[in-house]
């Protein structure tokens, strides 16, 4: 039922993102773990169906990511890298310092979101040199310590070269 509800609200934002927008990023700041994963859900909604919706406000929207990202609950991290991946096959220039300012965090969730972020925007993804600055990046988490940075580098750097 709360997924429904997320979905619902997501496409009934893009008919009016001037007043359900800015209402839907301050309850993702305010909401307790639960209720955050269902707005991170709306917005979903809104990047999958239409990501142009959200032109004006991706530099509110990406520090929102940047900031979810080192979660500890994992479908949370799940969501932004998914949305981000999204994001990234159709505004890949404003995305960029986002995403090189992850990968120079100290956070490893931040990283392993940020890096499995790759695995969602390379599938069925046309437009292969959008990843050739983070090529690099993705090879060198390859050998993080960390095991979850690793698993999602590789599922990442798989689906890019399988969709090449």
């Amino acid at each position: 039922m709360r997924q429904a509800a997320a979905i619902s609200l997501g496409i009934i934002s893009i008919g009016n993102t001037n007043f359900f927008l800015q209402k839907v990023f301050e309850m993702i700041d305010k909401s307790p773990m639960a209720e955050k994963y269902m707005f991170l859900s709306t917005v979903r909604e809104i990047i999958i169906i239409r990501p142009d919706c959200l032109d004006p406000y991706l530099q509110s929207l990406m520090p929102l990511y940047l900031a979810q990202s080192n979660s500890a609950d994992e479908p949370i991290r799940n969501i932004v890298a998914e949305s981000i991946g999204k994001l990234f096959i159709t505004h890949p220039t404003v995305l960029s310092p986002y995403i090189e300012k992850a990968f120079a965090s100290n956070d490893m969730n931040t990283i392993a979101t940020y890096a499995k972020s790759f695995k969602y925007s390379s599938h069925n993804n046309s437009q292969p040199h959008f990843f050739q600055p983070f090529i690099g990046n993705l090879i060198g988490l390859i050998g993080n310590l960390d095991l979850s940075v690793r698993r999602y580098t590789l599922e990442s750097l798989s689906m890019m070269f399988y969709n090449s």
